[in-house]
């Protein structure tokens, strides 16, 4: 793996320039072999950096690269910042409680993990969780979610 050309693509990103991440990190996947260890690491953060630049597929990227995920948390935590970013709440924490149960010491899926949550109790307890009252109301006096965005998430 060119660790050189990986690094330069992890501060692209975190200097919010998507598009040199974008390109840093596709040249480090075109030189892995699907079967590497890191394939998946580096596919995520490929799927990150297009779905930053406004390209869906990034999104089947990342989630191409989390199925088959076994280790590496950084994997989910990417697939989660892509679904945050597509406004698919529901399945970026999905993403996030995955990689936490892969990755139980990772301290960003675990900062993420409470960015995100903000599960309370239910404001009719007498009703199911899924009521519909309760989804509504839930909804309306939900946290906003306005000031999370991927890189708040991811540093």
């Amino acid at each position: 793996m060119n660790t050189e050309m990986y690094e330069k693509g992890l501060q692209a990103l975190e200097a919010r320039d998507y598009k040199a991440a974008a390109r840093d990190f596709a040249m480090v996947l075109r030189e892995l072999d699907e079967h590497d260890e890191h394939y998946s690491n580096v596919a995520s953060y490929v799927g990150l950096a297009q779905v930053l630049i406004s390209n869906r597929n990034g999104l089947l990227l990342c989630r191409d690269a989390a199925s088959s995920e076994t280790n590496d948390g950084m994997v989910f935590l990417n697939l989660a910042c892509a679904e945050w970013y597509c406004n698919n709440r529901k399945r970026a924490l999905d993403a996030i409680n995955c990689g936490c149960e892969i990755d139980s010491s990772n301290e960003r899926l675990q900062r993420a993990s409470a960015l995100l949550d903000s599960r309370k109790r239910s404001l009719f307890q007498y009703l199911p969780r899924k009521h519909s009252l309760n989804r509504a109301f839930g909804r309306f006096f939900r946290r906003s979610s306005d000031d999370v965005d991927v890189h708040s998430l991811l540093y």
